[in-house]
C-alpha cells in the first residue's frame, strides 16, 4: 500500500528534524497507535479538525495542504481534482490573507528576571511587530526556489517593472540560483527512465543490441538444413484445412516446408500456434534424424544466446540507472537543502507510450536549477556503451566462432 499523503507530510518533518514518533504524536494530540495505524492501514476516516490544525502547526505547512492530504487519503479528493489549478483570484485572495495575517505576528522581547537571568516578557503590550518586509522576502525566495530559480518564476512577464523589482529583491537575498535553493520548501523529486535519457545522448547501446539481434537472425538463416531426411512421402496433404491462410508453410511430397523467418508475414503470430502444432505432428510421425537433431540444437543454442542478450541488456540499463542515481543524488546534496530528496532512475516499463517517455526525461533546454544539476549528472555519468568492453555478443562469448554465411536455401523441410 502506498504511504498516505498525510503520513508523507509528517514523515518529511520527522526526517528533517529528527523528532521521535512519540513526541510527534504528543504534539499533534494523537496516540502513537493512531500514527502507526495511519501508516500501516491508511487514513480511512477524516481526522478531527483540531488534529489537522495541530499537524499543520507542528510540521510548518499550510492548513490547506494538510487538509488536502487528508481529503485525498480518505477519498474525498481525487488525483484529478488535486491536479487542477485553482483560479487566479482564489490563489491571490489566499496570498493576501496570508500576508495580512503576517502583519499581526509579533516578536516577544526579553526582559531581565529578578534572578538576574533573561526571560520572554509575558506582557502582550511589550510585543513588537515582526519584520514584515523580511517575511515577504523569505516567502518570495521560497516560492522561487520551489520552481527552480529566479528567471523561472518570472517567466510569465520577465521584462515588466514588477518582475524587475522582484528580481532585485531576490538577488539581494541569494547570491545565485544555487544559493537560493536553501530557501526551498518543496521536496526535490527526480524520476527518469533510462531509455528516455539515452535517446537524447550519443549512447549507442540500443543500436548495438539491434545489430546483435540482426546477427542472431543471420545465424538462424545460415543453419544448414538437414540432408538426411528419409525418402518417401510424408503424412501431410496439400488439402489440409489447417494450412488455409498460411502462405509461408507449404507441403511438398507430404512434408511441411517452412519459409525462412525473413519471409514470414508481419502477422505471423496469429497462425504460429497452428504451425507449431503441425511441426510437432511432423516430428512425432517418425524418429528425428541426426541432421534434424543438429538443426534443432543449433536453433536452441541461438535462442539461449538471445535470452542471454536480453538479460545482459537489462543488466546494462540497471547498472547505468544505479550509477546515474548516485551521481544525481551527490550533486543535489551539494545544495545543502533541508528538504527530502528522492531520485528514481529505472528502465522504462514494457508498452510505455511516447507521452510517458517525454514525462520521464529532461526538457530539451533545462531552465531551472534542479534540471541543470540533473543534466550535469547525466553528462558526468558514462553511458552503457561507454563502459562496455566490446559488442553485446562479444561480451557474452568472447571466443565465439564467426557466423557462417547466409544460406541460400528457401526453407526448411520437416
Amino acid at each position: 500500500m502506498a504511504t498516505p499523503r498525510l503520513v508523507e507530510l509528517i514523515d518529511r518533518y520527522k526526517s528533517a528534524h529528527g523528532v521521535s514518533e512519540a513526541e510527534l504524536a504528543r504534539r499533534i494530540g494523537v496516540t502513537r497507535e493512531n500514527l502507526r495505524k495511519w501508516r500501516t492501514n491508511g487514513v480511512r476516516r477524516l481526522p478531527e479538525r483540531a488534529n489537522l490544525v495541530a499537524v499543520a502547526r507542528v510540521i510548518g505547512r499550510a492548513y490547506r495542504d494538510v487538509l488536502s492530504a487528508a481529503l485525498f487519503d480518505t477519498g474525498y479528493l481525487t488525483a484529478e481534482h488535486a491536479a487542477q489549478p485553482r483560479p487566479y483570484t482564489e490563489v491571490l485572495q489566499d496570498a493576501i490573507a496570508v500576508l495580512t495575517e503576517a502583519t499581526r505576528l509579533t516578536n516577544q522581547p526579553m526582559r531581565q528576571a529578578s534572578s538576574g537571568g533573561w526571560e520572554p516578557n509575558p506582557d502582550p503590550r511589550a510585543a513588537l511587530p515582526i519584520d514584515w518586509a523580511e517575511f515577504v522576502t523569505l516567502a518570495l525566495a521560497g516560492a522561487a526556489a520551489n520552481v527552480g530559480g529566479i528567471e523561472t518564476i518570472l517567466a510569465g512577464r520577465s521584462g515588466s517593472w514588477e518582475a524587475e523589482c522582484v528580481r532585485q529583491t531576490l538577488n539581494s537575498t541569494a547570491a545565485d540560483n544555487v544559493d537560493l535553493m536553501r530557501h526551498r520548501t518543496d521536496p526535490i523529486t527526480v524520476d527518469l527512465w533510462v531509455e528516455a535519457v539515452l535517446a537524447y545522448s550519443t549512447d549507442t547501446t540500443e543500436d548495438d543490441y539491434q545489430a546483435a539481434e540482426m546477427e542472431l537472425m543471420a545465424r538462424e538463416e545460415a543453419v544448414a538444413l538437414p540432408d538426411d531426411i528419409p525418402p518417401g512421402p510424408g503424412p501431410f496433404s496439400t488439402d489440409d484445412p489447417r494450412l488455409a491462410g498460411i502462405d509461408w508453410v507449404s507441403v511438398e511430397d507430404g512434408h511441411l516446408v517452412v519459409a525462412q523467418y525473413a519471409d514470414w508475414p508481419p502477422d505471423y503470430a496469429e497462425k504460429l500456434p497452428v504451425v507449431e502444432e503441425l511441426l510437432e505432428e511432423a516430428k512425432n510421425s517418425r524418429p528425428d534424424t541426426p541432421g534434424e537433431v543438429a538443426y534443432e540444437q543449433a536453433f536452441d543454442e541461438i535462442g539461449a544466446l538471445r535470452d542471454a542478450l536480453d538479460n545482459q541488456r537489462q543488466a546494462d540499463y540497471v547498472d547505468y540507472a544505479v550509477r546515474l542515481t548516485a551521481t544525481i543524488e551527490a550533486k543535489l546534496r551539494e545544495l545543502n537543502s533541508t528538504v527530502p530528496i528522492t531520485v528514481t532512475v529505472s528502465p522504462a516499463p514494457v508498452g510505455a507510450t511516447g507521452e510517458e517517455y517525454d514525462a520521464h526525461r529532461l526538457p530539451d533546454y533545462p531552465s531551472d536549477v534542479i534540471s541543470a544539476i540533473v543534466e550535469a549528472a547525466i553528462m558526468d555519468t558514462p553511458t552503457p556503451s561507454a563502459v562496455a568492453t566490446g559488442t553485446p555478443l562479444d561480451r557474452l562469448s568472447p571466443d565465439r566462432p564467426e557466423a557462417a554465411g547466409r544460406s541460400e536455401e528457401g526453407g526448411s523441410r520437416q
